[in-house]
Formats: C-alpha cells, sequence, structure tokens
C-alpha cells in the first residue's frame, strides 16, 4: 500500500507532497502576499504534516476531514489560511491518485461531461485610459476569446470602483469597442469598499451596457447585502471567491444571495470540498464558475473540477503576464475556438 512520505510547501504557497513510491502531487494554496505563504507553509509543515506522513493518499476524504479537525482543534478556524493549507493539500493529493490510477482526475470524480469549456479572458482596468483598456479587449477578441473580464485596476490608488463617473466611462468605452455580441463582466475587487445603495446604483448604471455580470461589489461578509442587490438589480451578481467551505457557501447558496457563486480550489477547500460546493449549487440551480485567477496549476485544477460538472459556463483565463501562468508547466493549455480543452493526460505536466 502506498503511502505518504514527503510534505511541503514553499513560496508562492505551492504544495509539494510525494508518496514511498516517489509520485509527487502538486497542489496551490491561493495567498496575496508572501506573509500569507510563509503562514500557510508553516501550517502545512508543522500541523498537517505529523498527522498525514504514513497515512495512504488514496484516501483523500477522511485526510480532509483530519486536516479540517486539526484546525478546528487548534483554533486554526475553518476559513481564510487554514482553508488555503487544506486546500493545497487536497489538490496535491488528488494529483497524485490521477498519476497513481493513470486516470484523468475527473474520472476520478465521478465522469466528464465534456471535453472542453468556453473560456473568458481575465485583466485589471486602466483607470487612466479606457481607450487602452478597451483595445487590450479587442486583441483577446482576435485571439478568439467571446467573453472578457476586466477588474480592479492597475494600484489601490487609481482603482475601479472609487469614482462612479469614471467607473461608468470606462465601462461605456468598452462596451462600445468591443461590440454588442461579447460577453462583458466586471470584477468591483478589493480596491473598493462600495455600501449596498452604492452598489445598487451602480449596478442599474451598468445595466444599459449589458453587463453580463458584476463581481464582489460588497464586502465577502454582507451576505444579507448580496441577497438584497441580487434581487433588485437586472444583472447577475458574481462572488464567492473569498468564501471556505462547502459550510461557508451554504448561505450563499441556499438564501440565494448571489446568482453565480465563484468557489476558488485553492482556497475554497481543494476539489473534494469544491465538488460539494457544486452539488449544493446545482441543487439550488444557481451558476458556478470557478475562480482560477492565480496560477496554472490553479487553472489545470478547475479545468478537471468542471469537466466533472453536469453545467459548465466558463472558466477563468488570466491574461496578464506571469511567470506563475508560463513557467509552472512543461505543456500550454491547447485554447480552440474560445474554448480550454479538457486534458486527458494524468501524466506530470508541471515542472517540479
Amino acid at each position: 500500500m502506498e503511502e505518504l512520505t514527503s510534505i511541503a510547501a514553499t513560496s508562492p504557497a505551492l504544495v509539494e507532497v510525494e508518496t514511498d513510491q516517489g509520485i509527487v502531487g502538486i497542489g496551490e494554496a491561493c495567498v496575496a502576499s508572501s506573509d500569507s505563504s510563509r503562514a500557510v507553509q508553516k501550517i502545512i509543515e508543522v500541523g498537517f504534516k505529523p498527522i498525514l506522513l504514513g497515512e495512504d493518499p488514496t484516501n483523500i476524504h477522511r485526510l480532509w476531514q483530519k486536516m479540517y479537525q486539526y484546525c478546528d482543534q487548534w483554533s486554526l478556524g475553518s476559513s481564510g489560511l487554514a482553508a488555503y493549507a487544506i486546500s493545497g493539500v487536497d489538490v496535491a493529493l488528488w494529483d497524485i491518485l490521477g498519476k497513481a490510477l493513470h486516470q484523468p482526475v475527473y474520472t476520478l470524480l465521478g465522469g466528464s461531461f465534456r471535453d472542453h469549456v468556453r473560456a473568458y479572458a481575465s485583466t485589471v482596468f486602466n483607470m487612466d485610459s479606457p481607450e487602452e483598456t478597451a483595445k487590450e479587449g479587442k486583441r483577446y477578441l482576435a485571439e478568439g476569446y467571446t467573453a472578457v473580464k476586466f477588474g480592479w485596476g492597475l494600484n489601490r490608488d487609481s482603482a475601479f470602483g472609487l469614482n462612479a463617473r469614471r467607473d461608468e466611462e470606462i465601462v461605456r468605452v468598452i462596451r462600445a469597442e468591443l461590440g454588442p455580441d461579447v460577453q462583458i463582466m466586471v470584477d468591483v475587487g478589493r480596491f473598493a469598499e462600495w455600501t449596498l445603495p452604492h452598489a445598487i446604483r451602480m449596478a442599474k448604471r451598468f445595466e444599459k451596457y449589458d453587463i453580463f455580470w458584476l463581481e464582489e461589489p460588497l464586502p465577502s461578509y454582507d451576505l444579507e447585502g448580496y441577497a438584497n442587490l441580487t434581487s433588485r438589480v437586472d444583472l447577475y451578481i458574481a462572488a464567492g471567491e473569498n468564501e471556505y467551505t462547502r459550510f461557508g457557501f451554504k448561505q450563499l447558496i441556499t438564501k440565494r444571495a448571489v446568482d453565480i457563486v465563484q468557489p476558488d480550489l485553492t482556497r475554497a477547500g481543494g476539489l473534494t470540498e469544491a465538488r460539494k460546493v457544486a452539488d449544493l449549487a446545482d441543487m439550488w440551480n444557481i451558476m458556478l464558475v470557478p475562480h482560477s485567477w492565480s496560477t496554472a496549476i490553479n487553472v489545470a485544477a478547475s479545468l478537471q473540477f468542471v469537466a466533472s460538472l453536469p453545467r459548465a459556463y466558463f472558466i477563468e483565463y488570466r491574461k496578464t503576464t506571469s511567470p506563475l501562468m508560463t513557467q509552472l508547466i512543461k505543456r500550454p493549455f491547447c485554447f480552440q475556438n474560445g474554448d480550454l480543452v479538457i486534458p486527458e493526460d494524468p501524466r506530470p505536466w508541471h515542472r517540479n
């Protein structure tokens, strides 16, 4: 019987798990800073490593529960950095299982509904130049994308969400440049802190530009605000990248606080937990689109995840230049006719 022999985490919170037969699984904990990365590394190497070494890596659900109970026992909680750490190890364990059984992970999740999924290009606003931002979106259309998401801004001082007039103007210019048939998503991000009344007013201003969804217009803790906003505007409201585990998503989904839930596999609890969130969203007939901005590892895991879902609407694909999207992988993702092809090959595709 195979057993775990090594577990390590490195900045930017990439997780490596190895078995006694030399199979290496790679996961990710999607952190936002070097301090967070070091904290996740400490949780994994000091907390999880002693309770996981010697275990059978195929018992993924049991190992998830061991990590979760450890976090609860030692007052680390079930969200934030604790959930990031669990996510990183969990994704690595699914990677091991696929390699050990010579199967794509979607097969192990119950099988595949599709071999490709529509991708949206994901980028940031340049609030100082609406025209350049729109031209960037136009370049993605030339590459074959049929949907583009713009968000946040280049920095905190010049970000989307800080000035209502400028916010509407950049959305107007983007729509005019990209034309009526392209789906445009707007991600408010965390540089701005909108209140519910302001979010309602801005959503209504964006309605005339036929925005497909408005993402994270409110702080993640404002569940009542989200439910109120979602019920009062005529565009989709999306959120969930800062939510954790099925317990956190339960209220977001069952209260219909949003139209689209966005679990991030590298934050929400890994593939194990994301699949449970997906089942809950399916039960309540709510759209699910995974958040996968961070690295190629996140994209790869999310592709396997959406392949296993009865309904899949999009996969996020980061277009800003980053070595985390190019240098972590041996083979580039296959993009065809606006879709990302879902890999069938379980052999190592990442750089160890």
